[in-house]
């Protein structure tokens, strides 16, 4: 059974059980030359790993078996996967095993090809992970030892806490307490949902509704944030279908305290300008808050480095708590190259009378915009009436700096556009597509012209020139007929007359036709046409005329 594969593999295979228990353990056959340490894993079908152990004490060869520390719980009808981890390969094999049959020792079985997917599962590596490729659904020879559950399983909920304190909270600030709920029955917890009340509290992490299986967590943050000072208190309400109740809460508390210091806070702590090209402008904003319980006075705000100006912001200013002010810093570089400087801002804060913003940018050589069409003309060739060709162009941004297409414009009969909206900005080296279309309504040679309008420095307008032959369509009637029956004076041959509607009736055909069919080809697009057809005998007597047949020959 020896596989004679020495790579490092782990290999497994898929159960289930008939009723909710546990897996206690894992057994593997083991060759003679499967060496190394070995450790098994217990997974779910979507891959956690739900338990693993290290198989000590082996014997030369045979059954191999290592028992988890805790007992993992599974589900009943619930795919599971078995595994271990082979570091020398050579590893025992059943080919093809799996194929018609699985593995039933009630209440274990060992899934058979089709019953979750194919079985006989492994993945190569250096080290554990979890087995999703398969190969003829061999036979791994993994098993498991399973205790089905004695009692009823039942979902329970516990709470890390009842009751959560979240202290002295400034006002305007938040405070965040983490809360772990805990799938501790014999089987799947489900939480719908959960609730908060009071004033300043609310869920800021957490995504619910969530099913755990026995023994998986789920943590929800909470946070109190304060707008007055005072003793805040609320309720977490949870929502589960635990045994033990419906809905679970928790207790909530804290002190809002209000600041006794002006505070400054800055937004963003650096303000960088990024690549901007010589002699033009980019400008930022940094919004300076008064954070604190009183009012917040900043004297005056400087701006030093080259290239770097302050253009909006006036000073002094007082700042309720609570309130804002928005400055604005314009980044004009004379020069290529990396610029450095500083924002300082002065006020009365608490936590410092002065706050310095970085202040970065590079100046950059002015790029020029440039637009390369993939082709000059567009022949469609040959395209039928009342049908359609499309052909695409490729414009692209060839030169050092973003180009603008503000238009594209088509003339001559049957030519359109389809694709491309407009007006667009291509930055450099980018590309977009517009595509063309020829749909002639009338057979003869088309020519039109594409025009391409962008702020490129160098050939704009762009003009492809645009061609297409519109082609008549033929058209043809094809008509059959059934044979009269036999008679004393047998049918020779068939006459057909064709008549323009209303019009007398015109003999198309001389000598009559042996077969039963005709083919008119004369037809005129647009025109209706009555048909009929009259048996001839060896005497050329016609018999009376067939049913009228009416054609309407399409236009074109």
């Amino acid at each position: 059974m020896d596989s004679n594969d020495s790579n490092p593999v782990e290999i497994g295979v898929k159960f289930r059980a008939d009723t909710n228990g546990s897996v206690t353990g894992l057994r593997f056959y083991k060759a003679t030359t499967n060496v190394g340490t070995h450790v098994g894993h217990i997974w779910s079908k979507s891959g956690i790993l739900l338990g693993s152990a290290t198989f000590t004490s082996e014997t030369k060869s045979g059954w191999q078996q290592v028992n988890f520390s805790s007992p993992i719980p599974v589900s009943a009808n619930t795919t599971y996967i078995a595994s271990y981890f082979a570091p020398s390969g050579h590893y025992s094999v059943n080919d093809n095993f799996f194929t018609k049959t699985g593995i039933d020792n009630a209440p274990l079985h060992e899934l058979a090809n089709g019953v979750d997917g194919p079985d006989g599962v492994y993945k190569y590596g250096s080290s554990s992970g979890f087995p999703t490729s398969t190969y003829e659904s061999d036979n791994y020879w993994v098993d498991v030892v399973y205790t089905p559950q004695t009692t009823a399983a039942t979902p329970q909920l516990t709470l890390s806490a009842t009751a959560l304190n979240f202290g002295s909270v400034t006002v305007n600030s938040a405070a965040t307490q983490s809360l772990t709920l805990t799938s501790s029955g014999s089987s799947a917890l489900t939480i719908n949902s959960a609730a908060i009340t009071g004033a300043g509290y609310s869920i800021v992490g957490g995504t619910l509704p969530t099913t755990l299986n026995p023994g998986q967590t789920t943590t929800l943050q909470l946070q109190l944030k304060p707008t007055a000072a005072g003793t805040v208190t609320g309720q977490l309400t949870i929502s589960s279908n635990s045994s033990t109740g419906s809905t679970s809460t928790v207790s909530l508390s804290g002190t809002a305290t209000a600041a006794t210091k002006p505070q400054l806070s800055a937004s963003p702590s650096s303000l960088s300008f990024g690549s901007v090209a010589t002699n033009s402008s980019a400008t930022l904003s940094e919004t300076i808050t008064s954070s604190g319980s009183s009012a917040l006075t900043v004297s005056s705000a400087s701006v030093t480095g080259a290239g770097f100006t302050l253009v909006a912001g006036s000073f002094p200013a007082t700042l309720n708590p609570g309130q804002a002010l928005t400055l604005q810093v314009k980044f004009t570089p004379t020069a290529t190259g990396a610029a450095t400087g500083k924002l300082t801002i002065s006020s009365n804060s608490a936590s410092g009378a002065t706050a310095v913003i970085s202040l970065s940018g590079t100046g950059t050589t002015p790029g020029t915009p440039q637009l390369t069409v993939s082709a000059t003309s567009l022949s469609f060739g040959s395209v039928a009436t009342s049908s359609s060709a499309k052909l695409s162009l490729t414009l692209t941004s060839s030169g050092t700096s973003a180009v603008t297409v503000n238009s594209a414009a088509i003339s001559g009969a049957g030519f359109s556009i389809i694709g491309g909206s407009f007006p667009l900005t291509l930055n450099a080296s980018q590309t977009a597509t517009v595509n063309v279309q020829f749909a002639p309504t009338a057979a003869g040679a088309e020519t039109g012209k594409l025009t391409i309008t962008s702020n490129a420095t160098s050939g704009s307008p762009a003009l492809v020139a645009l061609s297409g032959t519109g082609t008549s369509v033929p058209h043809s009637v094809s008509l059959t007929w059934s044979a009269p029956p036999p008679s004393a004076a047998p049918v020779a041959g068939y006459n057909v007359y064709r008549a323009i509607s209303g019009g007398a009736l015109q003999l198309l055909n001389q000598p009559p036709d042996t077969s039963t069919s005709y083919v008119d080809s004369t037809v005129v697009a647009g025109a209706l046409y009555d048909y009929v057809v009259k048996s001839v005998n060896s005497a050329g007597v016609e018999s009376v005329p067939s049913n009228v047949i009416a054609v309407t020959i399409p236009t074109p």
